[in-house]
């Protein structure tokens, strides 16, 4: 799936300028009693496929921007700071929402945060933070939480901005579930059994919320295209006969498909099963 790319020189991956990275947030010495940071490096646009080479394209796709790069000792291990700079905060909570996987809040108070054994992942503003420590102890993950402490504490706090269906009261308690997908890629990490309804399509993004009942789950969707052709042709993937601007339309029987054009080029899809309980009712509270 992803090309194999050479080496960006490191005159060309790195910044090296004091005054280039002086806004950066990352940590700084003496931030954190114990920490002690070994090496600083920085990479700009498509350079970073000199750091994750085969990896680079999702970041790119979401508006990556800048990455600062820390390797950091403490007394009982190492840990490794990944700051990403995103287009804005949609795209920072975008590329942290398809990365979360089997993880829990750091704390009550910390949102958008979620931490493993090896890794603390974090959103803060425009910024995604990944910090991963080598040896999984209970100390190693406490020094994750102070580093990503001092950190947070250089980046302004931005709000997305979200489609209005994501205010309806209906699904406010299912928001901590919410992923933004860009592009292909970002579908096939976030939410792959959806690949062939954008069939042939190449710039999209979507906000999705799945409601977990049971069993059985409904899959709310705001999408935006490129262009109206690029609409009608998802709807047609979906089965769908060329909905007009305004129609509400629901296809399928044990999976049903419904669907809501807001414009040319926007849409509300939602996805359940037949029996999913209260449907038409949550259905209905989502698109009057």
């Amino acid at each position: 799936m992803h090309r194999t790319y050479s080496l960006i020189p490191l005159v060309v991956a790195l910044w090296v300028t004091a005054s280039r990275a002086q806004d950066f947030p990352l940590l700084h010495p003496g931030d954190v009693s114990g920490a002690t940071i070994v090496k600083t490096e920085y990479y700009a646009g498509k350079a970073l496929f000199g750091y994750i080479d085969g990896g680079a394209e999702l970041y790119l796709e979401y508006g990556f921007q800048r990455l600062g790069r820390q390797e950091v000792t403490f007394p009982d291990g190492s840990l490794v700071v990944e700051v990403y700079q995103m287009a804005g905060p949609n795209e920072s909570y975008g590329i942290f929402s398809i990365q979360r996987f089997k993880c829990a809040p750091v704390d009550s108070d910390w949102t958008n945060t979620c931490q493993t054994r090896y890794q603390l992942q974090a959103v803060v503003g425009s910024y995604y933070l990944s910090i991963v420590n080598q040896s999984g102890t209970q100390s190693a993950r406490d020094e994750s939480k102070k580093i990503f402490k001092a950190i947070r504490k250089n980046i302004t706090p931005e709000k997305m901005t979200l489609p209005s269906l994501f205010d309806n009261k209906t699904i406010q308690k299912y928001r901590p579930a919410l992923m933004i997908m860009c592009g292909t890629l970002g579908l096939q990490n976030g939410f792959a059994e959806w690949e062939d309804l954008f069939q042939d399509i190449q710039k999209f993004s979507l906000e999705v919320i799945p409601i977990e009942q049971g069993s059985e789950r409904c899959v709310i969707a705001h999408i935006r295209f490129a262009s109206a052709g690029d609409a009608l042709r998802f709807c047609t993937n979906a089965g769908f006969l060329t909905p007009t601007v305004g129609s509400i339309v629901t296809t399928g029987s044990s999976l049903l498909r419904t669907v809501k054009r807001i414009d040319g080029q926007q849409l509300i899809y939602i996805e359940t099963p037949a029996s999913f309980q209260n449907r038409n009712e949550l259905v209905d509270s989502l698109l009057r």
